[in-house]
């Protein structure tokens, strides 16, 4: 794994990635587009000032929805997403045992 993701304040967290990436991940607000089904959390991944990325956990899955503004970092791909998804998982996993 390339990235290292740390909780710097409730519900937000630094990712960092070797070579020097940093991203950002907060708790998104509940739009209605973002939730139209139900309350599940949604985090919302920014890299450059910008929201590039959407990852809402349903049920014992997450799912990940880039945005339009990610198109403009080619150096954060879709596998980098999926990543900082499967870390965020482990970080409110490891949080609820606790």
């Amino acid at each position: 794994m390339k990235w290292k993701v740390k909780e710097l304040f409730s519900e937000t967290y630094l990712a960092k990635k070797e070579g020097g990436l940093t991203a950002y991940i907060y708790r998104a607000l509940k739009w209605p587009d973002f939730h139209s089904h139900c309350g599940a959390p949604a985090y919302e991944v920014k890299y450059g000032g910008e929201a590039i990325a959407l990852i809402r956990f349903e049920g014992r899955g997450a799912a990940v929805s880039a945005l339009a503004a990610a198109a403009r970092f080619p150096e954060i791909t879709d596998l980098d997403l999926v990543e900082l998804a499967l870390w965020l998982s482990k970080i409110r996993t490891a949080a609820s045992l606790n």
